[in-house]
């Protein structure tokens, strides 16, 4: 391998890694937050909660759905809607990417459940309603990022950059 070669690769992996932790970044936000909730209202119906352990769950659970999220963007699973306008491709990516969390979602009950020795399909049982209400939340807090993706794939990454970090010309 050149060296030409071996600077293209890191920079590749550089590039990959540091997509990967703003995904993780964001997913993490999200999911420590709703954890936050979550113990709130456990704690006012008098039912213990670590928070600790709860933003350790965020934690893991963002850096799993970061690389799914990557995945797909490499993927370009939402990629079919490139040609319509903004909006649309940015609900678009955002419901795709729900997709995917929701599946990933019913995954780890699966598993949670085998490591309990139940079989896969033996975890909490969601109902129709569960399953949209997360669908819609994960769709829901995803529009944002899509958006922010969007509009660096359209402008590119250094526009969008320099738009929200460069001081305002007043």
């Amino acid at each position: 391998m050149s060296n030409l070669e071996k600077r293209n690769w890191k920079a590749r992996v550089a590039e990959e890694f540091e997509r990967f932790l703003a995904i993780a970044a964001y997913c993490w936000v999200l999911l420590a937050v709703l954890q936050l909730h979550r113990g709130m209202i456990l704690m006012s119906y008098g039912i213990s909660y670590s928070y600790l352990e709860g933003m350790m769950f965020a934690l893991v659970n963002a850096l799993i759905l970061g690389k799914f999220m990557l995945i797909a963007e490499t993927l370009h699973a939402a990629g079919r809607w490139r040609i319509k306008t903004l909006l649309y491709s940015t609900l678009f990516r955002s419901a795709v990417l729900a997709a995917i969390l929701v599946a990933c979602h019913l995954l780890e009950e699966g598993i949670v459940a085998v490591w309990r020795g139940k079989s896969f399909w033996g975890g909490p049982k969601m109902n129709l309603i569960e399953f949209l209400s997360l669908g819609l939340i994960a769709f829901v807090v995803l529009i944002p990022f899509s958006a922010f993706r969007e509009l660096q794939r359209v402008i590119g990454k250094a526009e969008l950059k320099s738009l929200f970090l460069r001081p305002a010309n007043r």
